[in-house]
């Protein structure tokens, strides 16, 4: 993958996946919902936000994903603006592991909630792309080249 292309996927991923993080926040906090999501509609937020297995140790996962998000930001930034390897290797490690979770989370909201949430999409989908992103990065951090 080009460098360049490489380095535009990180930043927009990172700044769309951190973002939906907040907007997620946001409207789990003030049981609201936008346009785009309405109450017993297919595309529910708080559908999927009132899970009983939104709750991981006592935390709301919405509460978590500013942080896991907030990480993937500062670590794409880094990497992407200082050329670091290390940070490219961090990176690849967290949206991989991140991407691990996908299923089992996509799973509780169409097959639990039985709705969509645009901003866990947009999570997902964010994470996806810094995984393809950093494949070579993770196969480095793991020792393979």
């Amino acid at each position: 993958m080009a460098a360049d292309l490489k380095s535009l996927l990180i930043v927009l991923a990172s700044l769309a996946g951190f973002s939906s993080s907040l907007w997620g926040y946001y409207s789990f906090v003030r049981g609201s919902e936008n346009p785009v999501c309405r109450p017993g509609s297919k595309v529910d937020c708080l559908a999927v936000y009132s899970l009983p297995q939104a709750w991981v140790l006592g935390f709301h996962i919405s509460s978590l994903a500013p942080l896991y998000y907030g990480l993937k930001l500062v670590l794409g930034f880094a990497a992407v603006f200082s050329g670091f390897n290390p940070f490219f290797r961090a990176l690849a490690i967290v949206a991989w592991g991140g991407l691990l979770l996908v299923p089992y989370l996509v799973y509780l909201e169409v097959g639990v909630a039985r709705a969509i949430c645009v901003y866990c999409t947009i999570m997902h989908v964010s994470t996806l792309v810094l995984a393809l992103a950093t494949f070579n990065d993770l196969l480095n951090a793991l020792g393979f080249y």
